[in-house]
Formats: C-alpha cells, sequence, structure tokens
C-alpha cells in the first residue's frame, strides 16, 4: 500500500515517540525454500543473479533490460515504482530519464446483473513506459512498463461500496508528471462528496476504515471475482507492449485498442523461433507490489492458457521462453498464500487440476466481463511450454500483510524456483512492542538490502 496509507502511517509515527529504524538482513534469512521442480527438473538456484549482472551481459547497444512492474491494493497513480526505477538505473549506470509516456489500455465493460443486463464503461488500466540511459541524448538500455489496474477498482469500490460507507470518494487518479515519482495526492477535504452522508466517527476508526478496509482490503477482494479478470487482462497487455516493443513491432492494430504480435510481425521475422531468438537479446524482470503479485502470477498462468489473446498462439507460445526462462520475479511483499485459499483456479494444469474451474466459473452471474473466461477448461492450443522462471519474495516479519510464499508454487508450470528474503525494512518500532506496519508493507524500495539483492544478486 503506498500513497492512502501516508495519513495512517501519520498516526503510527505520532503514537510512536521513542523508536528506531532497522535495515538489516537477518542470519539465514535467504532461504531456498524450492526443491527441484518436477516440471523443470531443475534444482533450485545456488545464488541469485541481480541486475548489474544481467544488464552487462547484453551484447552491444542494442541490448535492452526490461521491467515490468505491477502495483499492489490503494495505489491511485503512476510513480509508485519511480524512485526504485532511479535507484536501479544509477547503479547500472543509467541516470537520465529519457522518455516517459501513459498509455491507456483496453478499457473494461462489464454486465451487471444476469447475463443481457445493461452494459457499463469504467476507467482503463494504465501503462507507464520510462526509458533510462547513460547521456541525456543516448538510445535507452533500461525501460520499465509501471501499470496501473487500479483505476476500474477504484471506481467500482466508489460507485457500489463507498457511498454507503464514507463521504470521501476513492475514483481518483492524480496527474502524474513525466521524469517524476508519485503526485502529490489531494487531502481529504478535497476529495468529500457533497451528496453523500458524512457519518460521525472516532478519528481513528475513521482512517483504519477508509485507508485501510475501503481503499485496501476491497482491492484484494475484488482480485479474486470476476472484476480480477480486468486487472490480469492488464498485465498481459502490458507483458504483449514489452515484447512488441523489444521486436520493434507495432503495440497496437489502429482498428484494435489491444495489443497483438501480428502476422506481420511473424513474416519479418521468418518464423515464430527467429522472433524468440531476437527477444535472447534482450533481458527482462519484474517487479511486483503486495497484491500484484498475486495478480501477475495469476495473468501468467492465463497468458499460458489464453494465448490467442496475444496474437498468433504458435508465435505467443514461441516467445513465452524468451519472456520467462531465467527471468526474477521481485516481489514485494505478497498475498499469495492468502489469496490463493479464495481462488482455486490459480496454478491449474490443464492436464491434471481444472476440474474445479467449472465449479468455480460457471457461477460468475453477478458481474461479467468478456476477458473472464472462467477458465472451465484450457484450448486446445493452450503453451504446453515450461519455463524457469526465478520468483524471488521479499518479506518483513512485521508486516501484517506479507506472507512467505509457499514451497508448493514451485510446481507451477512457468516456475523455476522460489526463494522467500525476509528483511527488516526501515521502520519507526519500540523494541518488542510495536513496529509501523505500514512502513514495515511499504517501505521494500527504501531498503538497502533488498536493493543491495536485487542489483548485486547474492551467494549464500
Amino acid at each position: 500500500m503506498v500513497s492512502r496509507d501516508r495519513a495512517f502511517a501519520g498516526v503510527l509515527l505520532a503514537l510512536l515517540v521513542v523508536g528506531c529504524a532497522q535495515t538489516r538482513l537477518s542470519e539465514g534469512a535467504v532461504q531456498f525454500v524450492s526443491a527441484p521442480s518436477p516440471q523443470t527438473a531443475s534444482p533450485p538456484p545456488q545464488r541469485i543473479i541481480g541486475l548489474r549482472e544481467r544488464f552487462a551481459s547484453l551484447s552491444g547497444l542494442e541490448g535492452q533490460l526490461r521491467v515490468l512492474v505491477v502495483n499492489g491494493m490503494a495505489t491511485d497513480a503512476h510513480g509508485y515504482s519511480f524512485l526504485t526505477q532511479s535507484d536501479i538505473a544509477q547503479a547500472l549506470g543509467q541516470p537520465f530519464c529519457q522518455s516517459d509516456i501513459v498509455i491507456d489500455l483496453d478499457r473494461p465493460r462489464y454486465t451487471l446483473g444476469p447475463e443481457g443486463g445493461a452494459t457499463e464503461e469504467f476507467p482503463p488500466a494504465t501503462l507507464r513506459i520510462t526509458a533510462w540511459s547513460s547521456r541525456e541524448r543516448d538510445t535507452a538500455r533500461l525501460i520499465f512498463y509501471e501499470i496501473l489496474w487500479t483505476p476500474y477498482a477504484d471506481e467500482v469500490t466508489d460507485r457500489f461500496l463507498a457511498r454507503f460507507e464514507t463521504d470521501v470518494r476513492f475514483a481518483f487518479n492524480p496527474t502524474w508528471a513525466a521524469c517524476e515519482g508519485e503526485p502529490r495526492r489531494p487531502s481529504r477535504d478535497d476529495r468529500r462528496a457533497s451528496d453523500r452522508e458524512r457519518q460521525p466517527r472516532a478519528f481513528f476508526n475513521a482512517i483504519i476504515k477508509d485507508d485501510v478496509m475501503v481503499a485496501g482490503m476491497t482491492d484484494a477482494v475484488l482480485s479474486v471475482g470476476p472484476l480480477g479478470a480486468a486487472a490480469r487482462d492488464a498485465i498481459r497487455q502490458g507483458l504483449c507492449i514489452m515484447a512488441a516493443d523489444a521486436l520493434e513491432a507495432p503495440r497496437r492494430d489502429p482498428a484494435d485498442p489491444r495489443c497483438q504480435l501480428t502476422q506481420d510481425t511473424l513474416d519479418r521475422f521468418g518464423s515464430a523461433r527467429a522472433v524468440g531468438d531476437h527477444l535472447d537479446s534482450h533481458a527482462f524482470a519484474m517487479l511486483t507490489y503486495s497484491l500484484g503479485s498475486f495478480l501477475l502470477l495469476d495473468a501468467l498462468d492465463e497468458f499460458r492458457l489464453w494465448p490467442e489473446d496475444l496474437g498468433s498462439p504458435d508465435l505467443t507460445c514461441e516467445i513465452m521462453p524468451a519472456l520467462l526462462n531465467d527471468t526474477p520475479v521481485y516481489m514485494f511483499s505478497n498475498q499469495v498464500s492468502l489469496l490463493v485459499t479464495a481462488h482455486p483456479q490459480f496454478g491449474c494444469d490443464p492436464e491434471t487440476n481444472c476440474t474445479i474451474h467449472a465449479l468455480v466459473g460457471g457461477r460468475r452471474v453477478l458481474l461479467r466481463d468478456p476477458r473472464d473466461r472462467g477458465l472451465s477448461i484450457a484450448p486446445e492450443n493452450a503453451c504446453r511450454t515450461r519455463t524457469s522462471m526465478q520468483v524471488i519474495a521479499f518479506n518483513d516479519p512485521n508486516d501484517i500483510m506479507g506472507y512467505r510464499l509457499p514451497d508448493y508454487l514451485a510446481e507451477a508450470p512457468l516456475v523455476g524456483s522460489v526463494v522467500n528474503v525476509r528483511v527488516r525494512n526501515p521502520a519507526f518500532w519500540i523494541p518488542g512492542v510495536l513496529a509501523n506496519p505500514v512502513a514495515a508493507h511499504s517501505n521494500h524500495g527504501r531498503n538497502p538490502v533488498v536493493r543491495r539483492i536485487m542489483i548485486e544478486g547474492w551467494t549464500p
């Protein structure tokens, strides 16, 4: 959680008169929890390769490191990863923000009520593409693709929940500024809705209800229902645009608002295999915040199950290993273990355990979105590809919203290894009594230990 928790953090800081900050790596914190994956038959990694080594391995000036970033709950503006981007760019010798744009993704359209009901549009997810270079006019070699999937979720929250519980509006997307961090959010008073009842509430209860439950927990609830389909689709669209940029291919067909890798791209390289070989000259990584970790893993599974969403299935399946093999996924806190209990389709393999999809997907009648297929069964052209993606999850024991990744995640078809890293994030705390839970959850990007492992790697 980022911007909306600042008020809550301020309250906690006022309470913690005596405290200290700690940024250390506990002994034995890096745990290689995965046994050799039965899918990839590869042993768990003996070390974590850092972004510096990956960047240095790129051949020539054409090779680029591209990083997909996915936001977590209660994030309503782009720029949440900008300081982390800047730190990584500085460390890799790419300190200049060369270009910075935001584009709208496909707009969600939902049918409310039974089939045949009214269809309504919601605000689209957006993608911010920020490119970094070594000199002001150099070609960018480090590019971040920062997804913001929450605008429509805020609108749903504001329309169907918040108006009954608070007079504060939550459907708001502050205007971003190019090559700058997260924008300042309007004050609570500036976001009050005059047509809603302002209920008398105790100060602390109001903050917890508005900023934690309504603004935050609602996103988690939506992610495991039909509305999660739009977030997963936004992530797949981000992957498609990232691949299209690496292939120097059109991001969109002018007649279609969605990204697809077209036949023209295939014809230009001559074969799907040649497309994959070209992508191998680039390096890829992923960074997720909080709830974004769960959504990313689900979106990647749908990437494998429904490859025709991004173009020719043969082409999509061929580029998947180039995008995901040995690709690190850095997770800043996560709720995977918590949310998977309410989302049994996670990690489903069409050849083994997809039966439960028919039971879950067939009952989704209150909200419909054409993206949400129910996943009752994978199509004939589902990718049979296995990849060796490396999942590295950072968690602070004082984070009440962070969970250790389960060992069985290493058995997922696209995951090669799982590493859990315990860290202590910068936070005010009273030893043995209380640590600021917001800082424990949100300050991974400010933790020098986390940055060191991401950039320099780790050898046990």
